[in-house]
């Protein structure tokens, strides 16, 4: 499976059965110019969320044939009056069929307001599950006790994790956070974007020295780097 990492908390995934899109927010992104929306093949589009961060272009993607969208209920709700087709409002612990796959629904402490300023649900996570590869996205959340779960009962080799502070955990928590869910690599999201979840070259040295002497590989991606999943 290849992860292309789209700036924010946008991570794309292709596998042999499709591609996953999760958090698009790729046209309001500063720092991911040159990125053509119609480039990007999508099977199965994921939102963890109602902020506009994370939801301001999936409308353009629900709105295509063939592709079919998972969201919490309220969120899923706002999608499909955004034009999206093919829509499936869930909610936490429950899981649905991509293609070639499934995803869970897994609780995040965040908060979820939509563009249009209706209230968007409860905030998510995923635990995505491909051709025998488990990854957790995390979406915007604190460290929470909810995440051992995972590790007990689900554990992911990959966990994409917000490390960028302020709005959700830093690095240190996060690193915290890979232990609970088994994480053997982690990558960074929500860190960069805007001045308040920058990350000096400095502190991402000292994170991912912190994350290798605890086993675990830390990859501050570039926006539109691809990671190969084995």
């Amino acid at each position: 499976m290849e992860l292309t990492y789209f700036g924010h908390a946008c991570l794309h995934l292709a596998h042999d059965a499709g591609a996953v899109l999760v958090d698009p927010f790729i046209t309001g992104n500063p720092k991911a110019t040159g990125i053509v929306l119609d480039e990007i093949q999508v099977t199965d589009l994921l939102l963890t969320h109602g902020h506009e961060d994370h939801v301001l272009d999936a409308p353009a993607f629900a709105s295509r044939a063939g592709v079919r969208t998972a969201a919490a209920h309220e969120v899923a709700e706002w999608v499909s009056k955004q034009g999206g087709r093919e829509v499936i409002g869930m909610n936490h612990g429950g899981t649905v069929h991509l293609h070639g796959g499934t995803v869970r629904m897994v609780a995040a402490v965040h908060s979820s307001t939509l563009p249009d300023g209706t209230p968007g649900g409860n905030p998510a996570g995923y635990v995505i599950e491909l051709g025998g590869i488990r990854l957790y996205h995390a979406g915007d959340t604190a460290l929470t006790k909810d995440m051992e779960l995972i590790g007990e009962h689900w554990p992911c080799k990959y966990a994409a994790l917000p490390l960028g502070g302020h709005f959700t955990m830093d690095w240190r928590d996060g690193l915290i956070a890979a232990k609970m869910c088994g994480a053997l690599e982690v990558i960074a999201l929500h860190f960069d974007t805007f001045p308040p979840i920058s990350i000096a070259t400095d502190e991402k040295l000292a994170a991912r020295a912190a994350y290798e002497a605890a086993g675990i590989r830390l990859h501050f991606l570039e926006i539109g780097e691809k990671l190969d999943l084995v």
